[in-house]
């Protein structure tokens, strides 16, 4: 299979729900403000659930690099793959990474359910709002800073004043908010 056919899969069983729901918003090639990062899809509602698509022409080099990335803003983390890689990712990811196996008859079996990420940062989440989200945000809650800042001064500021928890609700509404911004 190549990466569309799991796309197509994810979207036709495990995704389907979301895209019928006005709470949630699903995001296909979400960049991620850490090493060009980029998930292939992305669940945001409540929670924001990264998929990372690995079909069997795919190579595993990327996985630890990737996931690394994705700890810093996902609440859950699932890799979608094809039975070639199931023990490999078994090994080389963390327990709190989800892996889902697709096959050719279009079914999904869950391997390893996703856990809730405790080791998300504050920063790397705020740098996934843009300029006039971040200032917004600042400006609500009352912490000063000139319009001329750099996006990763705003950043900073913004993770200085919210915790962990309080910052992942506000890009998650912001994120799922978003007007006019790609969504699936």
């Amino acid at each position: 299979m190549t990466d569309v056919d799991i796309r197509i899969i994810l979207k036709n069983t495990l995704l389907k729900n979301y895209y019928e729901c006005s709470n949630s918003r699903v995001v296909e090639e979400l960049e991620l403000p850490i090493a060009k990062a980029r998930i292939d899809m992305a669940v945001i509602n409540g929670y924001m659930h990264g998929f990372e698509i690995k079909s069997a022409s795919d190579t595993l080099k990327r996985i630890p690099s990737q996931v690394e990335a994705y700890t810093k803003v996902f609440d859950y983390l699932s890799i979608v793959t094809e039975e070639k890689y199931r023990n490999k990712l078994l090994m080389m990811t963390p327990k709190w990474v989800g892996i889902i196996i697709c096959n050719k008859d279009g079914e999904t079996t869950l391997i390893r359910k996703a856990l809730i990420n405790k080791k998300k940062q504050s920063f790397f989440l705020a740098k996934l709002l843009w300029k006039d989200e971040l200032q917004l945000l600042l400006a609500n809650s009352g912490v000063k800073f000139n319009k001329s800042d750099r996006n990763w001064l705003l950043c900073e500021a913004l993770a200085e004043r919210f915790t962990v928890k309080e910052i992942s609700e506000l890009v998650r509404e912001q994120l799922r908010l978003r007007a006019n911004w790609k969504s699936c």
